[in-house]
């Protein structure tokens, strides 16, 4: 006899909705891939969700070589999607993966040491998992240089430096984590992407990240950094923006909860002569003005290294000005770069010199401070075509290292072997005789794009603006490349390249370019 109060776990929940939205029988590989399930798992979710079903007068059938289709008329399958979306008898049962997540959260918010038994009721689970979730965590906060204390009769905590753990909050709510499953993630003008928040009301570990989640206003913070940018007269790179929203949303948190930064006095005072420093302080002053004048200055000083630390999409007024071994260091660069490609023009090229200053001294800072950074990787720079250009990065890095004590992150070689290879493209180019502009944008928004393109691409030809209506074969065989604002497409038998960009023609769009060119 069935139970009434038999209840679904929200995987066997979500997975008899795939079923009942579809029309067809769905396999097992199907269903694991669009719902992140092993074979196993579904295997058994299928034998429970059949039980329920019959309980509910409908029927689970498995077709061999097809798979597995909900047998019910078309009102009850209402019925049941009805059932499904109530929170009433169901389940949360989380995975290792997302208790480490979430114990992570709550070890690196938390303002004093959480026992074991508050994890346990918490997590609904025995002593023994959570202490070896708690393993596998400390694992992952290593990362960072922290610990996880522990203390009989007084709990848990992270030890380390707050800086330290700003990151790591940093790096989990982005959803840089060794695991399959990232609960968190962050998107542009949108709150902090939480995946149980349908669910938060059916575990009190869960309830208590979506409340703490809710209180940090990530589109406001976003902003503070527009703001900064008008003041200090540049642009960050959009994922740079995204990246300083997080990072401004997370001290302000930390600030809110009297956790603040502690600083070495050599390294407060660098940090005070570099060009964001009012900029931060305005910003620091305006979020937290009941700080303490040192308090006010240690804030001020995360807040200054976190406009400095990021992508610029060109260089900023006066950005190298108090960095006399950064200047003297580009110049060596320069010519370093121009006698391995022995290239002498190379040495007074001002994008390759715009680049290295744009790259060098957030990468520098990065270093400097152990600083967590999102990796994004557009090209793939291990390719056989940039095997020189590899070659003179390592020893542009090992002169780097020399000159001022710090080498270069993965992420900031990347880039200087973009910008080599770059350089190179520009000292030989391909001729492009002529480029058909695509831009419906308005008279205003073309011309800007048209004096982009030619700031950035010098040696490319004319370019003729067209509207769509009035691209024909004719046209269309006299230019070498068609660069168009918004998705083009064009018959097989016209054998041109289309390349769509943003109208600001945006760096990832000069990347493609140059490698289009390549």
């Amino acid at each position: 006899m069935l139970t009434p109060m038999m209840s679904l776990t929200t995987a066997q929940r979500d997975l008899l909705r795939q079923l009942l939205a579809a029309d067809a029988p769905i396999s097992a590989a199907a269903l694991g891939q669009q719902l992140h399930l092993t074979p196993r798992q579904i295997q058994y979710s299928l034998r429970e969700i059949k039980t329920w079903l019959s309980y509910h007068h409908a029927t689970l059938r498995h077709t061999p070589g097809l798979g597995a289709q909900v047998v019910c008329t078309q009102a009850q399958k209402q019925c049941l999607l009805a059932e499904l979306a109530s929170q009433a008898r169901f389940q949360l049962v989380l995975t290792s993966e997302q208790r480490q997540q979430l114990l992570a959260l709550q070890l690196l918010t938390a303002n004093s040491p959480l026992i074991l038994s508050q994890f346990q009721d918490a997590f609904a689970v025995a002593r023994a998992t959570i202490l070896k979730d708690l393993d596998a965590t400390l694992l992952w906060l290593q990362r960072f240089q922290l610990m996880i204390g522990r203390r009989r009769h007084r709990g848990f905590w992270v030890a380390g430096l707050e800086l330290a753990r700003r990151q790591a909050l940093a790096a989990l709510l982005w959803g840089d984590q060794p695991f399959t499953q990232p609960l968190l993630g962050v998107e542009a003008g949108q709150r902090i992407r939480f995946a149980l928040a349908p669910d938060a009301a059916l575990l009190p570990a869960v309830a208590q990240a979506n409340a703490l989640l809710n209180e940090w206003d990530l589109p406001a913070a976003q902003q503070s950094v527009t703001e900064a940018e008008a003041e200090l007269g540049g642009r960050f790179a959009d994922e740079a923006v995204l990246y300083l929203a997080l990072g401004i949303t997370i001290q302000s948190q930390r600030v809110a909860r009297g956790q603040l930064v502690a600083w070495e006095e050599a390294d407060l005072r660098w940090l005070q002569t570099q060009t964001p420093w009012p900029v931060a302080a305005r910003l620091a002053t305006q979020r937290w003005p009941h700080l303490s004048a040192a308090e006010h200055s240690a804030e001020t000083a995360a807040l200054a290294l976190l406009l400095i630390a990021h992508e610029r999409d060109e260089p900023w007024r006066g950005d190298l000005a108090h960095q006399m071994p950064l200047r003297t260091l580009i110049e060596a660069l320069l010519e370093q770069i121009a006698q391995a490609f022995a290239l002498p023009e190379l040495a007074h090229d001002h994008l390759l010199r715009e680049g290295l200053e744009t790259h060098l001294l957030p990468a520098y800072v990065r270093q400097r401070f152990r600083l967590w950074a999102p990796t994004h990787t557009i090209i793939d720079t291990q390719a056989e075509r940039y095997g020189l250009e590899r070659e003179i990065a390592t020893e542009l890095d090992a002169a780097i290292t020399a000159a001022i004590g710090v080498s270069l992150p993965p992420d900031a070689h990347h880039n200087l072997i973009l910008l080599l290879h770059a350089a190179l493209v520009r000292a030989r180019p391909k001729r492009i005789r002529h480029v058909l502009v695509v831009c419906p944008s308005g008279m205003a928004t073309t011309q800007l794009l048209i004096a982009r393109l030619k700031a950035r691409f010098p040696h490319f030809g004319t370019f003729e603006v067209l509207p769509i209506r009035s691209l024909s074969a004719e046209r269309i065989a006299k230019a070498d490349l068609i660069i168009a604002t918004v998705p083009l497409t064009l018959p097989t038998e016209l054998e041109i390249d289309v390349i769509q960009v943003h109208p600001m023609l945006k760096p990832e769009d000069i990347a493609v370019l140059t490698q289009w060119i390549a």
